[in-house]
């Protein structure tokens, strides 16, 4: 008599695409979901820059014309690295508001 340990090449193939259809079901919800984190990382990273262009307006009597104005000089109010959101785009300033470039 044979002893039949482990799977056969059928049961074996079914397992594979079971976890297969289930990896296609997945990857495109988290892709979806990376893309929603950026979007709205860079919201929140456009608040912190109007955050500090409102100390900048308090400290210095007016409001910043540029990024620049915030990134540099001695004690600077933002990294140069906060100049840009997360997905890359830059944040530029308008009218003493903070926005995204796209």
């Amino acid at each position: 008599m044979r002893n039949n340990k482990g799977f056969t090449m059928v049961e074996m193939i079914f397992c594979v695409s079971i976890v297969l259809v289930l990896l296609l079901l997945v990857i495109p919800n988290v892709t979806s979901k990376n893309n929603t984190i950026k979007d709205k990382s860079c919201e929140a990273q456009v608040e912190v820059v109007n955050a500090q262009i409102i100390l900048y307006q308090i400290e210095n009597g007016e409001l910043p014309t540029s990024i620049s104005d915030l990134t540099s000089g001695t004690t600077p109010y933002l990294k140069e690295t906060q100049a840009t959101c997360p997905s890359g785009n830059a944040i530029y300033i308008s009218g003493g508001q903070a926005y995204e470039q796209e």
